[in-house]
């Protein structure tokens, strides 16, 4: 399996540790609005309104990219 990339702006991440944030849990959806130094991301976080319900920050570890185009299996 191919290693996880690494996240920039605009990417729709999910949150895979939510460490001391206590607005988010694991499994939330989220999309990457800054990148900071030392391997750090903002990712803000829509109510189903979309609304924003918090931005959360996060270390790169803590996200997996998800995928919005086809990549090739085989």
């Amino acid at each position: 399996m191919s290693q996880a990339r690494q996240p920039q702006l605009l990417d729709i991440v999910a949150v895979l540790k939510s460490g001391d944030e206590p607005a988010i849990e694991v499994g939330d959806v989220g999309t990457v609005v800054e990148l900071l130094p030392s391997d750090g991301l903002e990712v803000e976080f829509l109510d189903r309104d979309g609304r924003a319900r918090c931005v959360a920050t996060l270390s790169q570890e803590d996200v997996l990219v998800l995928n919005r185009e086809r990549t090739r299996v085989a």
